[in-house]
């Protein structure tokens, strides 16, 4: 009797969910902002002084590519609460490429404009991880 081999399991993949918890940093693109996720929550704080900072609660939306995440703001300036920004982004391991429509808009980007375009806020992130304690040297 013949003995078959099966193919090695692939990895399963994580989902985008639980990729993208924890804290992301802009390096690229005309803002500087830290993005925090916890769970299904957000917190967007742009570095600058000028944007203040945006709470509030996200889903992915779909598939495709670039992907689809809503982000409701619950918290933020005035003129953006309430609202919900359409965005679209790419995770390639700790690389997050992200970009929002206006708070509001009822159409979502189908591309990636240039980091350097002054139309769109247009940002790539990288994960933040921890630093690992050393131990003290003797």
């Amino acid at each position: 009797m013949p003995t078959t081999v099966s193919a090695p399991a692939r990895p399963r993949q994580r989902p985008d969910v639980e990729q993208l918890q924890g804290a992301w940093a802009t390096i690229a693109g005309r803002r500087q902002v830290r993005l925090l996720v916890a769970g299904s929550r957000f917190a967007f704080e742009f570095l600058d002084g000028e944007g203040g900072i945006y709470i509030g609660s996200f889903k992915v939306s779909g598939d495709g590519h670039p992907r689809p995440l809503d982000m409701h703001i619950e918290e933020g300036p005035d003129d953006h609460r309430g609202q919900t920004a359409m965005c679209i982004y790419h995770l390639d391991a700790d690389i997050l490429r992200w970009c929002p429509s206006r708070p509001g808009a009822k159409a979502r980007l189908t591309s990636f404009p240039s980091v350097d375009d002054d139309k769109y806020l247009s940002l790539v992130f990288k994960h933040v991880r921890p630093q690992r304690k050393t131990p003290d040297a003797v």
